[in-house]
């Protein structure tokens, strides 16, 4: 069987039926076509398994007894619809803006539960990622963070004292 040639099939005049297939005869291999896998492999690593895509056709729920029963859903609907496509970059400022308010609410009330003296576990949202898990005691506080002395100088903090946000932060029981 002659080998696989693109220039040759595009000026042949025999039609696709007669020319060569995928097999192990056109590419050189010595192993039989089923055992070559059709995908890379980083293509072969486990993934989580995909759901089906979505039909064509868009078929619509029925609306609610009453958009007051359950505005989350309709406003999501809205979206979803298109209808408020000219309003997206301000209803994307009002998430971020949202989630910037949880975000100082949440450091506020971490901070406001911190004390100097307090033994601390820095948590796993920290970086640099040699810092997690270690254990340091509070020695100071002020607006934004805690001042953190660790038991020891690690990596580029040589005194050994670290400020980290109150959310890096994880308050160790006291010993009785």
């Amino acid at each position: 069987m002659p080998r696989y040639d693109p220039i040759a099939m595009s000026t042949c005049r025999k039609g696709p039926e007669l020319w060569p297939t995928k097999t192990a005869e056109w590419h050189g291999s010595v192993r039989p076509p089923s055992d070559h896998p059709d995908m890379g492999k980083r293509s072969r690593r486990h993934h989580p398994p995909r759901l089906p895509a979505p039909a064509a056709t868009k078929v619509k729920a029925a609306p609610p007894a009453s958009p007051a029963l359950d505005p989350e859903r309709s406003l999501l609907e809205a979206i979803a619809d298109g209808e408020l496509d000219h309003h997206l970059t301000a209803l994307g400022d009002a998430v971020h803006a949202r989630h910037h308010l949880l975000h100082t609410v949440r450091s506020a009330t971490a901070l406001g539960e911190l004390c100097v003296g307090d033994h601390v576990r820095i948590n796993h949202t920290i970086s640099p990622r040699y810092l997690r898990g270690l254990h340091g005691k509070i020695i100071d506080l002020d607006d934004q963070s805690a001042t953190v002395c660790l038991h020891r100088p690690v990596g580029r903090f040589h005194t050994g004292e670290i400020r980290c946000p109150p959310l890096t932060l994880e308050q160790l029981p006291r010993a009785a």
